[in-house]
């Protein structure tokens, strides 16, 4: 998690300091939402089935046809079987919960056309971040929601979401094609959760595709 959360740190200070250098004037649509779907690929399918995404990016131009994006996708994943999950003292059997993140920035190459008399961009896309995929907390599943006295005194209330989480670093790959501001992509993911932690079994699953229509703003 400490490398994670160093590799995120660094991103923002990159990017901060490459738009001190770089002013862009440009119009062009900032923001990029994202709806579709998840689809689990090897060993990955025994633990979810196809399930929604959804994204968010915010998109800054680099050079004229490379754009940076610093955004997130939601998945909420669709249940199918429990995998193994090594507790302190115990092993566990526990199915997904909740939703997964995956928060990262995305370099796009931008190439345009024209087909039928319409503009239109093909994207080709790298992306790297962090992803995080939740699942029953059986180690420790009693609920603690509700009021607390902190230690100051203070009466503040808790929420406890009976949840854990995977963390490791993620990549993807991907292309898109856009007109008119509307867009269908396809994206392959990459998320290596059993080389962060030796909790789940090494074949834990890795890959997924990414179907999504887009739109920008």
């Amino acid at each position: 998690m400490r490398k994670i959360i160093n590799f995120i740190l660094i991103f923002i200070c990159i990017n901060s300091n490459a738009q001190e250098f770089v002013k862009d004037t440009t119009k062009y649509e900032r923001y990029k939402f994202e709806t579709g779907i998840l689809i689990p690929l090897g060993n990955l399918q025994s633990k979810i089935d196809v399930s929604q995404q959804y994204g968010f990016w915010y998109r800054t131009r680099i050079e004229h046809n490379d754009l940076l994006d610093l955004g997130f996708n939601i998945v909420v994943p669709t249940i199918k079987n429990s995998f193994v999950y090594r507790g302190k003292d115990s092993v566990f059997n526990v199915k997904p919960k909740g939703i997964s993140v995956m928060v990262a920035f995305r370099m796009n190459k931008l190439y345009g056309f024209t087909i039928f008399q319409k503009s239109a961009t093909i994207e080709w896309s790298s992306t790297f971040g962090a992803s995080f995929f939740s699942f029953e907390d059986k180690e420790n599943p009693e609920n603690d929601s509700g009021y607390y006295t902190d230690e100051n005194g203070n009466l503040t209330y808790r929420i406890d979401t009976n949840t854990k989480a995977l963390s490791c670093l993620y990549a993807a790959q991907g292309v898109s094609l856009t007109s008119s501001r509307i867009g269908v992509q396809v994206t392959y993911n990459f998320t290596p959760y059993n080389w962060f932690s030796k909790r789940i079994d090494g074949d834990f699953g890795k890959s997924s595709l990414s179907l999504q229509f887009s739109y920008k703003l």
